[in-house]
């Protein structure tokens, strides 16, 4: 109920989300960059920042400052929370961060890696109601919390610090900071090759149902970066399950952007996907199927790839229908923007609600669910030296008029806070490049695993290009999501459908 279990058995992510995901947060209800200290409504001295019908579950808290007030968590009628922000995010499990803007805070950020905003995923269920208050109203507070509305015949957990799921995750965690990974594969077997220019090379193939459930892939040491750099970007993963159309991986994506790898330093490792600490090119998203799988690696550069693979699947003796398949989405775009110097003027007047002009990570229609995105945001040619990091997120779930979820700032998104402070983590992480000004090189991640998204029409997922779509530069992401089969019309289904149609079966006739 509230996705920690597919973070110790990351195959339950792959499962039918049925639930609507929601987020509240400070931002400007004009849809300009005055994004900090709006809330629902007032009550006295107290602030509402977040209230919702169960049942529920409250499954991410971030600010950026915690400093000031004391917050209620209301529910279903009863108080279980008052204390003072801070000192709620200190106390609550699976929580990381800094939280504050001062000196000190800044350097120990920059010396430990760590984010300045300050995240809890501890998983905060209610039964009928929920309310988050803040009193005395705080002047200058950037928040957000997310939340999972679930069906009204739900049951969910009660509130509980030290439930045994949280304590699975929590070990989880700890045995990733000491290098764990989350799937182990050293057992699994090992495969050298070399795919030359203008060729592919197949690293997995299987008939039958099954999933994939690691993927492992190495470079050669010795590199030189412009040699690295030439290979994570012509070098490209193409991953076919069940029946794609050719023209339709549900996968393809160089292999750089694949892993999160931009060319940012540190390499970002991440719980699901990333560069482990040999280098080595990791992904532990479950990608089941039902009849066949293939993945192969496809050359369009002028160097041949030399790489070592591993890949650990499972064979089942019957599919299991309600696991939807893995997609991973590249998408690469030059937004055009007015690059206003003037940031505290005009640039932060700027209006957006509609997110017409933004970047589109991902717009897809069928049904599924959004379980996270890497990206890469190259402003190096642009005059604007401020505004790029204070694009939303923005996005439009379903048939919904009203915006699902409207974010901060694109540091808020990767749980930092003030910038990008340069930092990896299980579910997040963001760095900052060289180049002619100070915010010229964006990269940052952001993995949806403890609070997937889903959509049953469609999903519309957007950055703006700074705010107000102030800043042209050049974008690259790849989206990670999970897709109902039954909403893509494939070669398998116009075959059923041709069969009925000339009488060879019937309607209800089973495969």
């Amino acid at each position: 109920m509230h996705g920690l279990h597919s973070i110790a058995l990351p195959v339950l992510l792959a499962r039918r989300q049925n639930y609507r995901a929601v987020m509240a947060s400070s931002y400007d209800r004009r849809g300009g960059n005055h994004d900090w200290s709006n809330y629902l409504r007032r009550e006295g001295r107290q602030a509402v920042l977040m209230e919702a019908e169960g049942p529920g579950c409250i499954t991410r808290i971030w600010t950026a400052d915690p400093q000031k007030g004391t917050v209620r968590i209301i529910l279903d009628g009863k108080c279980v929370v008052e204390k003072p922000f801070a000192d709620l995010l200190a106390d609550l499990p699976l929580t990381y961060g800094i939280g504050g803007e001062s000196p000190a805070n800044y350097a120990r950020s920059k010396a430990d890696h760590v984010p300045m905003g300050f995240t809890s995923y501890c998983p905060i269920p209610f039964r009928s109601h929920c309310k988050v208050t803040i009193e005395p109203e705080d002047d200058y507070l950037y928040y957000q919390i997310g939340a999972k509305l679930l069906a009204p015949e739900t049951a969910p957990d009660e509130f509980n610090l030290a439930s045994a799921d949280i304590l699975q995750v929590e070990k989880v965690l700890r045995d990733w900071s000491e290098g764990k990974p989350l799937v182990n594969m050293s057992q699994t077997p090992i495969r050298p090759a070399t795919v030359e220019p203008d060729s592919e090379q197949t690293i997995f193939e299987r008939e039958g149902p099954g999933a994939v459930l690691g993927l492992r892939i190495s470079l050669p040491a010795g590199l030189s970066d412009r040699e690295r750099r030439h290979i994570r970007e012509n070098l490209w993963l193409v991953g076919h399950f069940d029946d794609d159309e050719p023209r339709d991986a549900s996968i393809r994506a160089p292999i750089g952007a694949m892993f999160l790898d931009y060319g940012q330093a540190p390499r970002p490792r991440s719980l699901f996907v990333g560069s482990d600490r040999e280098g080595d090119y990791y992904c532990f998203f479950a990608m089941p199927f039902a009849h066949r799988a293939h993945l192969k690696l496809v050359n369009h550069g002028l160097l041949p790839a030399d790489f070592v693979v591993r890949v650990l699947a499972e064979e089942w003796e019957a599919p299991k229908h309600d696991l939807l398949r893995f997609r991973a989405t590249w998408h690469t775009e030059t937004p055009f923007g007015p690059d206003h110097r003037d940031y505290e003027g005009l640039a932060c007047r700027l209006l957006n609600l509609g997110g017409q002009d933004n970047i589109e990570l991902l717009y897809v229609h069928g049904a599924g669910h959004f379980v996270g995105c890497g990206f890469s945001y190259d402003l190096a040619n642009s005059p604007t030296d401020r505004a790029a990091g204070e694009g939303d997120e923005m996005f439009f779930i379903d048939d919904d008029p009203r915006l699902t979820h409207y974010g901060t700032g694109l540091e808020d998104y990767t749980n930092d806070a003030w910038g990008m402070s340069g930092f990896s983590s299980p579910f997040a992480g963001d760095a900052k490049g060289d180049g002619g000004n100070s915010d010229a090189h964006l990269f940052g991640y952001r993995l949806h695993v403890a609070d997937p998204i889903p959509f049953v029409r469609k999903g519309r997922f957007t950055f703006e290009h700074g705010t107000g779509n102030n800043c042209s530069g050049d974008f690259r992401s790849v989206a990670y999501w999970y897709m109902d089969p039954s909403h893509s019309r494939t070669r398998i289904e116009e075959r059923r459908w041709e069969a009925i149609r000339t009488g060879q079966r019937k309607m209800n006739e089973e495969e």
